[in-house]
């Protein structure tokens, strides 16, 4: 009976189940599935429960504790799509102008969330404060535990995850590889596509599929054709940056006063500047950002759709990626001026679900015991083949004048689940650049700029 008493009092366990454990259920529940490291961050939030459950006030400690159990969830979903801890205030934008609703994971997340949060601040006021100093160190090598179970979970694809390049990173961008930082002397149109999760893949079948979408031996009867790829870090925005401006950096503290950036250098020489984008402008404040990279011409979702477009649906609704080459080849042909037109795509973003007008429904691509075992992969690369063949009608279309289009990869495709992740180069994107053999006399690259193409 005594020694029952002493573990009693000894071993917090009513406080490791509802100062730690329950609180980051959802964590611990993906341990098995995948996810991003949060090793150092469930220490804090261990350390800080710590000192919250020893207040003796029932609503502070529930006030706090449920700001944690927010920051902890905002940041985790923040790190999983490699998006910087303060693009936390997009989220309600995000449940607004996009459907998370239709993943039933994310539907099924939040639902165990919000019953996480309510038994939560039901049972963890009620905890009485630790009785012992021994009692305190048993909590403290709880939180220890917990967050070394989780360095374990997650270390296989740990280096995944990145938000931001170390210190002293050499910079590398596609644009910069492809030769397209300048204007060619010969002044042919220049298109640059930044396709959403298209990553390098490192296993057979996916490899298999990426090449024969996006490595079409007849290419080469009109363009010369090189490939390579880049280090990426961030999310898209971050990649718009990266190829537009050629620097790492973040839209929200970017001085694109005192930038030089593609569009400006462009338009400089002489031409007529577009950005497109699948989705709607105010998405991560593009609405305001773009007209500062110096694009004459800006459409969205909207736009695009008018010019023909066809609507699609998923968990981003916008306009139908697959339609978008033809507007532009159709522009190019009808333009009296060189043109250099950028396009930020959209349909690819993961989750892929199962739709109509995505072409998704009962996805059948590659091998079929392939598909039948990744459906989500199988959807992923079947919107990526849609757009190949979309890209490829544009680019071998008699009538497209001149032209040099760059497809380059934003990220990888951030897949939850850890068996699909280790499928993709963690650190890289791929580029693949088709420059146009018209014209080549005129000049392939700007004097004193020639540059072989880049492998690696």
């Amino acid at each position: 009976m005594q020694i029952g008493a002493f573990l009693e009092r000894s071993i917090p366990w009513r406080w490791a189940l509802y100062w730690l454990v329950i609180p980051n259920l959802i964590i611990i529940l993906t341990w098995p599935l995948g996810g991003p490291s949060m090793t150092n961050v469930l220490k804090l939030f261990g350390f800080s429960g710590l000192l919250v459950s020893q207040l003796p006030w029932k609503r502070v400690k529930q006030t706090l504790l449920l700001g944690m159990m927010g920051t902890m969830m905002s940041y985790y979903i923040c790190l999983t799509f490699n998006l910087p801890i303060w693009a936390i205030q997009y989220l309600p934008e995000f449940a607004v102008e996009v459907r998370p609703w239709l993943v039933s994971i994310y539907l099924l997340g939040g639902l165990l969330f919000l019953g996480v949060v309510l038994i939560t601040l039901r049972h963890a006021p009620r905890v009485q404060r630790f009785p012992s100093l021994l009692s305190m160190l048993v909590a403290i090598s709880s939180i220890y535990a917990m967050s070394m179970i989780d360095d374990v979970a997650a270390r296989s694809t740990k280096d995944s995850y990145h938000a931001v390049p170390a210190a002293g990173e050499p910079f590398h961008a596609a644009t910069t590889m492809a030769g397209l930082e300048e204007p060619a002397a010969g002044k042919r149109n220049v298109v640059i596509i930044v396709v959403e999760a298209l990553g390098r893949p490192t296993s057979r079948v996916e490899k298999a599929l990426f090449d024969a979408d996006w490595n079409r031996p007849g290419w080469r009867t009109r363009y010369d054709v090189s490939q390579g790829s880049v280090p990426y870090y961030g999310s898209t925005t971050n990649a718009e940056i990266r190829e537009l401006c050629g620097v790492w950096g973040l839209y929200m503290n970017f001085d694109f006063a005192k930038s030089d950036c593609l569009p400006g250098r462009y338009r400089k020489a002489g031409y007529k500047t577009t950005a497109m984008h699948s989705f709607t402008g105010e998405f991560f404040d593009r609405t305001h950002w773009y007209p500062k990279l110096h694009f004459d011409r800006i459409e969205f979702a909207s736009d695009l759709i008018k010019d023909g477009a066809r609507p699609c649906g998923g968990m981003f609704p916008g306009a139908c990626d697959k339609d978008v080459p033809a507007l532009i080849a159709r522009r190019l042909a009808n333009a009296t001026e060189p043109q250099m037109i950028y396009w930020l795509t959209l349909n690819s973003h993961v989750p892929v679900v199962e739709d109509q007008t995505l072409g998704t429904i009962g996805c059948r691509l590659g091998p079929a015991e392939w598909s039948a075992e990744n459906q989500q992969l199988c959807r992923l690369f079947s919107v990526h083949h849609q757009l190949a063949a979309a890209l490829d009608a544009m680019a071998m279309d008699p009538a497209l004048p001149p032209t040099d289009i760059l497809i380059v990869g934003d990220h990888m495709p951030p897949l939850f689940d850890r068996d699909s992740r280790v499928r993709f180069d963690e650190s890289h994107v791929p580029w693949i650049l088709l420059r146009s053999k018209a014209g080549h006399a005129t000049g392939a690259a700007p004097a004193g700029r020639t540059r072989a193409p880049s492998h690696t």
